[in-house]
Parts: structure tokens; C-alpha cells; sequence
């Protein structure tokens, strides 16, 4: 086989190149570090440094969303600690509110604090982040969450959403609150109420505003009887003994096990009554044969008066199903008539069917108790006039109540009480009501700082074991992508030998000639 000279010529030629391109991509792997410059370096390799990559871009987007979850809950929990700082001080002033010794002008001064003590609660419960969304309003962050009404009540204007950032392939972390959760949803210790049945005449006895100071007594079992009980005080000469029955009470019916009681004798100072979760006082001395009916407050109907006279009217439920039947859903109208003066007073009440009864056949002592056939008791603690007008609806559970309203209700009630025994009386229970009410909150708020701190503990973890994937990822990729440096310089020391070789050999082969081997 012959090979001609311009085979020769273009096989040096090519090994030439070939072994110069060996010996610069080499170079080119230490010059950059990296083994694989092409996916055709290593295919496999080049679809699993790809995998890892796509990986590392994940870590990096769950690391920035940490940080903002660590971020927003950090907020959160500053604004709670100032929250429970301010709650701490309204306490306070509640408990100096109910030193009996205070005058008027002392509780007005505790009401004025209290009153910016309530606004400073409304703007931390207002508060921003630094995106300007409101921290404690769930989706509606645009929104503020609490706002106050013309008659300083306070209702919340957002949902019971929770905002939430992925933090890791199957965690979902909440970094933020409502304020519904938080700040409204408080167990209202002032759900159940009291009214007194009858009071004969020379009765000096006052049942307070119930307290519900044990929850876990008062849903137990067997718990606080679901509508209520009623006291019912002994004849004399046991008039000072009670015994509690299940409301309302047919007289006949046995006593509930435990829960008999016994005043003292001395109207100058109050009588503690607990009973399955619930407390609340007497004052006074009755004469015996008294009822009260301590129930709760959607038992009841609430009175809003449009009478010029000051007329006081309580009234009870004496038969819940009779009750059902006849009251309307809405509020009916209780009107006083215009005959002749007290005691031939009578009044209208447009219940289903109407409900008229006359006052002529009543004392014209006050209180004044009268029983209605559709299952509702009316009580006036004052004369009424001629042509007053009371309007009476189903008064709603209020099972829970805002931090806000509780403080709202204790300052009004500093605020408009008379400094009389009745007015220290109402004080006293409105303290009693409030303090459990912002025990009951302050119970709320350390609760969800509890969880806060939980989840930021889990933001700590997690970005622990963030790190960690991390460095194994780039771990991985650097064993994948990375050069053995001793490997490559050898490698080229050995591919510059083989060139330097081919470029001689192709200068030896290209020299040669038949002209040469002449003689």
C-alpha cells in the first residue's frame, strides 16, 4: 500500500490538532476549576449537577422566606409584649377602681387614664408592618382591623385569616395573627346576670353581676345548669339561709347538691357566693321567701329605654317556652298608658298575642313586680310615667368580649356612676367583671405569643437544617463539577509530551522525499 504525500501531510496535521485540542481544553479545566465545561464532558453528571442546582434555587427562595417570617412574627411579638404591657396597667387601675373609699372625682381621673390607655391599645392593635399592611386584620391587610363606633364600641373589620410562607418541601409556617383570635375572641366573665324575682317589702338584699371565675368548673360536669339557677331564700326565721335550684325553679323541685348557702346578718358588708364556676355577692338582709334568677345572658331580654322619665325596668324570663312562643324576634314594644297616676298605671306590651296589664291592683311600693302571661317577668325599680316607651328584644349571648369593649364598658362605668351606695355598688360590680374579663385577655395574648415563640423556634430549626442541606448541596455539586487539580497537571504534562512528539514527528515525516534516497 502506498501512502502519498499529501496523506502523510494531513495525517501529521490532524494529529497535531487533535493533541493540541486535548491540551487546551485541559488547560481550560484548570484555568476555570471545573471538570465538566459541556454536558458532553459527562452527561449523567451534567443532568444531576442540573438537579442540584434547581435544589440550591429552592434553599435560597425558602432561606429569603424565613427571613421574612422571622421578620414579621419578630414584629408581631414586640407588638404583643407592648399589648400586654398597657393590659398590665389597665389592671391595675382596675383594682384601684374598686377601692370603695374613692370618690367620684378619683374614678373620673382613673376613667381619663383608662381612656387613653384604650386608645394606645387601639393604635398597637392598628399596627402596620413595613409594607403598610395591618398586622392583625388576616387576608385584609388594606384594612383596619379594629374600629370604633360613635357610641365608643369597638368592632373588628377583618377576617379570620392567616397568613402563611413555605419554609421548607412541606412546611407551611403562619407568620402573622387576626386580631378576632387574639383580642376578641375572650370569654366574656360577665355572660351571666342576675335579676331578683321579687323583693318584699323591708328586703334590702342586692345580688350582684355574676362572675364566671372558673371555666373549666363552669363547662364541666356537671357544670353551670344551662339556663341558669334560681336562689330562693328561706321564711323567716331562717331568712338568711339560700338554697340554688335549676332555673327556673317550679317550687317543688329539689335542690342542686351543694349549693346551699348562708348570709350574715350585717347589710355593711357583702356575702361571696360561688357556685360550679360562677361567683357573685349579696348585699344586704332580705326578709325571706326572695327569688333570684341567675342565668345567662341570652335568657334574658335587653331593655333600651325612650322614656323621658327615669324609670328603672328589669325584667326575667319565667317560662322560656311560653317566652319562645309569644316573643317576637325582633324587639317588642312595652308602653305606658296614660290613665290615672301610680299605682293605676297600665301598659301595652305587642307581644303575639298583645299583653296588657293593668297597675291598680298593684302596691304603689317600689320595686314593683309584675308577671306576664307569655313567660315574662317585668320588674320597676322607679315609678314610670305616663307614655314612656321601652323597647325589649332577646338580648344575645355574649359568650365572648373584646379587650377593647371591656375596657370601653369598666371607663364608662368610672365615668357615669353616682357616687352614692348604689353607684359603689354598680362600680364594684363592673370591677369584678373587668378584672376577670382582662385576666381572661391577657390569657389570649400569652397564648399566642406562646405560639409565636413556637414558631420561632421553628424558623430557628429550620434554618438550621436549611444551612445544612445547602452546604451538602454545594458539597455534592463541587465533587460533580470540580477538578482534581494533581490529575489534570499531570494529565497535561503528558498531552504537551504527546504534542511536542506529533509536531516533531510530522516535521520528520514532511521532510521526507524520494530525491533524497538518489545516489
Amino acid at each position: 500500500m502506498r501512502i502519498s504525500t499529501i496523506q502523510a501531510f494531513n495525517n501529521g496535521v490532524a494529529g497535531i490538532q487533535r493533541n493540541y485540542a486535548n491540551a487546551t481544553r485541559t488547560q481550560e479545566q484548570i484555568s476555570t476549576g471545573n471538570r465538566i465545561l459541556t454536558p458532553a464532558d459527562d452527561p449523567v453528571a451534567s443532568v444531576r449537577l442540573l438537579q442540584l442546582e434547581q435544589q440550591q434555587n429552592v434553599l435560597t427562595q425558602y432561606k429569603d422566606n424565613l427571613t421574612a417570617a422571622n421578620n414579621s412574627l419578630s414584629q408581631e411579638e414586640v407588638t404583643l409584649n407592648s399589648v400586654n404591657t398597657v393590659l398590665q396597667r389597665v389592671r391595675e387601675l382596675a383594682v384601684q377602681a374598686g377601692n370603695g373609699a374613692l370618690s367620684q372625682a378619683d374614678r373620673s381621673s382613673i376613667g381619663a387614664e383608662l381612656r387613653e390607655r384604650e386608645n394606645e391599645l387601639l393604635t398597637l392593635m392598628n399596627t402596620r408592618n413595613a409594607r403598610g399592611e395591618y398586622l392583625f386584620s388576616g387576608y385584609q391587610g388594606k384594612s383596619p382591623p379594629f374600629v370604633r363606633a360613635a357610641d365608643g364600641s369597638y368592632s373588628y373589620q377583618g377576617d379570620e385569616g392567616q397568613r402563611k410562607l413555605q419554609v421548607a418541601s412541606s412546611l407551611n409556617l403562619a407568620i402573622s395573627d387576626n386580631g378576632k383570635k387574639i383580642f376578641e375572641n375572650v370569654r366574656n366573665a360577665g355572660r351571666i346576670g342576675t335579676t331578683q324575682i321579687n323583693s318584699p317589702v323591708g328586703s334590702t338584699l342586692r345580688a350582684s353581676a355574676p362572675v364566671v371565675t372558673d371555666e373549666v368548673a363552669f363547662a364541666g360536669t356537671p357544670g353551670f345548669p344551662a339556663a341558669g339557677i334560681e336562689v330562693v331564700f328561706r321564711d323567716a326565721p331562717d331568712q338568711l339561709s339560700f338554697d340554688a335550684y335549676e332555673y327556673p325553679w317550679d317550687g317543688v323541685s329539689a335542690a342542686l347538691p351543694g349549693a346551699s348557702g348562708k348570709l350574715d346578718d350585717k347589710p355593711e358588708q357583702s356575702d361571696s357566693y360561688q357556685f360550679r364556676g360562677v361567683s357573685f355577692k349579696f348585699d344586704g338582709v332580705p326578709v325571706g321567701g326572695e327569688r333570684v334568677a341567675v342565668v345567662p345572658q341570652s335568657a334574658g331580654v335587653a331593655v333600651s329605654s325612650g322614656s323621658a322619665s327615669a324609670a328603672d325596668l328589669r325584667t326575667a324570663i319565667t317560662d322560656p317556652v311560653a317566652f319562645a312562643t309569644a316573643f317576637p324576634t325582633g324587639s317588642a314594644n312595652l308602653t305606658i298608658g296614660n290613665g290615672a297616676a301610680a299605682p293605676n298605671l297600665n301598659f301595652t306590651l305587642d307581644t303575639t298575642p298583645p299583653t296588657s296589664l293593668d297597675f291598680s291592683s298593684a302596691p304603689a311600693d317600689y320595686p314593683l313586680l309584675l308577671t306576664t302571661a307569655n313567660g315574662l317577668s317585668i320588674r320597676f325599680d322607679s315609678p314610670p310615667a305616663a307614655g314612656d316607651s321601652f323597647a325589649l328584644s332577646p338580648a344575645a349571648a355574649e359568650e365572648k368580649q373584646g379587650i377593647l369593649n371591656t375596657i370601653a364598658a369598666l371607663r364608662t362605668s368610672l365615668e357615669n356612676q353616682p357616687d352614692t351606695p348604689a353607684g359603689n355598688l354598680n362600680t364594684r360590680d363592673a370591677v369584678a367583671v373587668a378584672l376577670t374579663n382582662l385576666d381572661n385577655g391577657m390569657e389570649s395574648v400569652s397564648s399566642v405569643q406562646g405560639e409565636i415563640g413556637a414558631r420561632l423556634n421553628i424558623i430557628e430549626s429550620s434554618q438550621t437544617d436549611n444551612e445544612d442541606v445547602s452546604l451538602l448541596n454545594k458539597a455534592v455539586q463541587a465533587d460533580l463539577r470540580e477538578l482534581d487539580y494533581a490529575e489534570a497537571l499531570s494529565r497535561l504534562s503528558f498531552q504537551t509530551i504527546i504534542l511536542e512528539a506529533a509536531q516533531q514527528s510530522y516535521v520528520k515525516i514532511s521532510s521526507l522525499n524520494l530525491f533524497n534516497q538518489l545516489r
